[in-house]
């Protein structure tokens, strides 16, 4: 039996609360911040995030290396090689390399290659892709590789390229093995360090912007460059949407001064790419973090998905509208096939989470038959409807699993459950990377018994021995007089929301006016609810909250308990205030 969350109001400190009134914020504002604040957090750095607000660049350990290492391959206009992985974050990361060395500082477009990692291939910095960078070097002498997402965990793969005579600089951000930084690499810049005191939260294409900035300052230093080189503002859009997409912590004063001065860029309109996603989605809305995220993050991680991730780095490099339409069709076109290819993939997923949610499993082990790279989206839906820590594998029909998971409750770190896990099986993991909420593995396809039996251990020993309960945290109820569009403008406010910073979710009781299914599946719910003893009736949605084939779960007249999130939905060029549900049932009152 799935369990029913438990639906809590977030605490909130009163002192807290009359600091941010004091800040201007109004009682909503306050109520909403204060519940995601600590006492020691940098408020003024969270509530009004600016980029002079930015760390300084020399508390990033070992940037002023790699800014010397890349000028220096500037300077002798020397073949560099940018080795990226294949999410949209190192896409992201291999544009903002590309866009600065090209564009920035004038190096030769043929003395530059760029290697994007396949999801087939496996995490990091693998064989596979090292094979690659190799082959072009002995056609093309490469001089410097500069990884960036990856490369923090990989000694023996960069030990084959220093064995080829090259320079490597590893740009990373992911959590860093026991042994320390690869000691091949000639420099290694990675927050997780601990000799580095910048914010371990940002993302791997923001890593790869930072050095960029660092090598900006060594060519200017140099003369080569003019002190009033253009600065690298031009590439924030960019490195919010990586930031976005790769979930890091939007509470970081760092990622919210980037994610909100990219999203003003983006709605600014002024680059071919955003000017086609705008025109492609038929929006008039502010193209806000939730958007990028699933309006096109989805559609680049659609293409290392199911086709070729080269097509998200075309896409966004377009120099006209024209040329971005055709990309970003042809991700839709990619991501279309994964959802196709998704239903399939859910329909085994659950039968096999049932059986173990009935065996009273702590954590959630499933084995598909399909499309690869699609598991870490089977992951998060599993993991969400049962609520537990789950991993999907996908069997690579080579004796190997590839897996993602997702750690679902709050308070587990499934990087470190893997690590530990390491620890207890050092041949499981044949790799593995990722955060505190998402973690990546491949092991083999014997091994997938010992590997959920270590992941019960690894689980338990962070939670304890109570299985974990999916929980919804709210900022309250709602009056009346709030529920109107302009407490979209109000909420906005506080923005950008995504993980560390959760977007407000609230809890009525309303009654129903109408409902019915809609979407492909049947499987959404269109309703129209109004607060009880009062007239005015609003129009909700509430996305897979119907499973196709059953009775209507909810009939005109009656009661539900609703958590949900006010919103402003768009369709046929008109704009209305909406309810998007997240969790609704119906109560006897």
């Amino acid at each position: 039996m799935i369990p029913e969350p438990i639906i809590q109001r977030r605490p909130v400190r009163p002192d807290l609360e009359q600091t941010c009134l004091a800040h201007g914020l109004t009682p909503l504002q306050a109520r909403i911040a204060s519940a995601r604040l600590q006492p020691d957090d940098p408020l003024e750095a969270i509530l009004f995030p600016k980029l002079r607000q930015l760390q300084p660049l020399s508390q990033l350990h070992h940037a002023d290396c790699a800014g010397r290492l890349i000028a220096d391959a500037c300077q002798n206009q020397a073949h560099i090689a940018v080795a990226t992985d294949y999410d949209a974050d190192g896409v992201t990361a291999a544009w903002v390399i590309r866009e600065a060395l090209l564009r920035h500082f004038g190096h030769p477009p043929e003395c530059l290659s760029v290697f994007l990692n396949r999801r087939a291939n496996g995490y990091g910095l693998n064989d596979t892709l090292v094979d690659e960078i190799l082959a072009r070097h002995r056609q093309t002498p490469i001089a410097l590789v500069i990884t960036a997402d990856q490369g923090g965990c990989d000694e023996p793969r960069i030990a084959r390229l220093k064995a080829a005579g090259i320079t490597v600089v590893v740009t990373d951000h992911h959590q860093l093995d026991q042994a320390g930084p690869p000691p091949s690499a000639d420099c290694v810049v990675n927050p997780q360090k601990s000799a580095c005191h910048y914010d371990p939260a940002i993302a791997g294409c923001m890593v790869a912007f930072l050095v960029m900035n660092q090598v900006r300052r060594e060519l200017i230093n140099r003369g080569w460059l003019p002190a009033d080189a253009p600065s690298l503002k031009d590439l924030l859009p960019k490195v919010a949407l990586g930031t976005i997409a790769d979930s890091v912590s939007l509470k970081s004063p760092n990622n919210r001064a980037v994610v909100r001065a990219g999203l003003q860029a983006i709605n600014r309109l002024q680059h071919p790419v955003w000017q086609a996603v705008q025109r492609f989605s038929r929006t008039r809305s502010w193209m806000d973090a939730e958007f990028i995220a699933f309006e096109v993050a989805t559609r680049i991680n659609a293409a290392s998905r199911v086709n070729d991730v080269n097509l998200a780095l075309s896409f966004l490099s377009a120099q006209t509208v024209d040329d971005a339409l055709i990309h970003l069709k042809a991700l839709d076109k990619d991501n279309q096939y994964r959802k196709q290819q998704q239903q399939d993939l859910l329909r085994q997923a659950h039968k096999q989470a049932k059986a173990q949610v009935k065996a009273a499993r702590h954590t959630l082990c499933v084995v598909l038959q399909g499309t690869p790279g699609i598991q870490g989206i089977i992951a998060q839906r599993i993991g969400e409807h049962y609520g537990r820590p789950t991993v999907a594998f996908t069997d690579l029909q080579d004796g190997t699993l590839a897996g993602s998971g997702r750690g679902i409750v709050p308070q587990l770190d499934l990087n470190e459950a893997f690590r530990a896990m390491q620890a207890a099986a050092p041949q499981l993991f044949l790799s593995l990377g990722g955060h505190a909420g998402a973690a990546g593995c491949m092991i083999p396809k014997d091994q997938v018994t010992q590997f959920h039996s270590l992941l019960e251990e690894a689980v338990r020993q962070q939670l304890g021995d109570t299985p974990a309960q999916p929980m919804l945290l709210t900022d309250g109820t709602l009056l009346p007089g709030q529920l109107h569009p302009g407490l979209i403008e109000e909420i906005n406010a506080l923005s950008p929301y995504g993980q560390g910073w959760p977007a407000p979710l609230f809890d009525n009781h309303f009654e129903v006016i109408s409902a019915k299914t809609v979407g492909a599946e049947q499987s959404h719910l269109s309703l129209v609810l109004r607060l009880p003893n009062h007239g005015r009736p609003f129009p909700a949605i509430y996305f897979n909250g119907q499973s196709p084939g059953e009775p209507l779960r909810f009939a005109p007249g009656q009661t539900l308990r609703a958590v949900y999130r006010p919103t402003l939905s768009t369709f046929a060029g008109r704009q209305q205030f909406q309810l998007r549900i997240q969790w609704a049932k119906a109560t006897e009152s």
